[in-house]
């Protein structure tokens, strides 16, 4: 769905020659690709491991936008001069005053987590028992929203869309072609005119669902990998990281961070590995290593602090292979790649 703004926003900033998804280093052929799929008003699917910055992503595009004016306090974000809700409607019926609001693009901003546990009501809305005895169940006042209808006119974002059911997947198809949802109790149909980021795991992945191909057909798959050069990613956790007071990471110190968590997505450690560490363990792992130089009373950071905390930074992160010496043993996989590249 093409909703107010974006459209504005991406061409603006391109004809401005800066970059609308500047918050995401490198990946320019996806973000090229994100960006021409915002333009055509289609709904965006991303497939990537965890950790490349796909939330990032969507939440920079939500703040991109300009702010518009919507009726206040309207949970669905109703025009003032095209009022759809049951709400809206009824005021102006009764002579009401709709005052009215403008709302920047971070509120605009909608996010789902997928899992098992999501249900049908998260997603569009329940009967509250209280409302319902005061008014009636079909009433709209008995009636509360649920998110996909709250991000009506904005951006909803659905981490880890393969999470979730089938059953919920079904309930999505009728909003995400038509822009309405039809709740059962009610006659009429509510507005969620919205454009959907949704991201999925590699299928390979515990825990996921299989997508259903009617679902798949309502979005524009794009694939969103790990960086793509140890100069980007050092300059993602360069600008991403946090940074601890007193505690200085020389250059070469970074690289081998940078290093040591690459190794876990190359060969020819890779092949002990169904699952490498992502951008964010290198995060951790930087930001770990701040912390072990002061604790050691020193300001600077050594390839030493470095593999006192690759083991606790990382082990977590990765997953052997069941071929793998090491599937029992993460940790000393760990520990044998910061051997390797930092030294023993």
């Amino acid at each position: 769905m093409l909703i107010e703004g974006i459209r504005e926003t991406v061409l603006d900033t391109a004809n401005r020659g800066e970059e609308l998804l500047s918050a995401i280093i490198g990946q320019e052929e996806t973000k090229r690709r994100i960006l021409a799929c915002l333009l055509a008003g289609h709904h965006i699917l991303i497939e990537g491991p965890p950790g490349v910055g796909k939330t990032t992503l969507a939440k920079h595009i939500a703040m991109s936008l300009s702010p518009i004016e919507v009726i206040k306090d309207c949970p669905y974000h109703c025009h003032p001069e095209a009022p759809v809700c049951p709400m809206c409607k009824t005021k102006l019926t009764e002579g009401g005053k709709l005052e009215v609001e403008q709302i920047a693009g971070e509120r605009r901003f909608i996010r789902l987590q997928g899992s098992p546990d999501l249900t049908a009501e998260d997603l569009l809305g329940d009967i509250d028992p209280t409302q319902a005895f005061k008014y009636g169940p079909q009433d709209y006042r008995a009636f509360i929203p649920g998110k996909l209808l709250k991000g009506n006119r904005g951006v909803v974002f659905f981490d880890e869309l393969n999470r979730v059911p089938e059953k919920l997947q079904n309930a999505l198809l009728q909003v995400l072609e038509e822009g309405i949802a039809t709740i059962g109790p009610y006659d009429i149909d509510y507005p969620a005119n919205f454009a959907m980021i949704a991201t999925m795991n590699p299928k390979e992945h515990a825990g996921v669902e299989q997508l259903s191909d009617v679902l798949l057909d309502r979005f524009d798959v794009v694939k969103m990998g790990y960086p793509e050069s140890v100069e980007k990613e050092e300059e993602i956790i360069y600008r991403y990281g946090r940074r601890l007071d007193n505690a200085q990471v020389s250059p070469d110190v970074l690289r081998s961070i940078v290093n040591l968590v690459r190794a876990t997505r190359e060969e020819p450690w890779s092949k002990e590995l169904d699952q490498g560490a992502s951008v964010r363990a290198g995060l951790a792992l930087y930001e770990k290593v701040q912390a072990m130089c002061l604790l050691s009373g020193t300001n600077q950071a050594s390839l030493a602090d470095i593999r006192q905390v690759a083991t606790s930074s990382l082990g977590a992160r990765i997953k052997p292979s069941p071929e793998s010496k090491f599937y029992d043993d993460p940790l000393g996989l760990i520990d044998e790649l910061a051997k390797d590249i930092c030294g023993k």
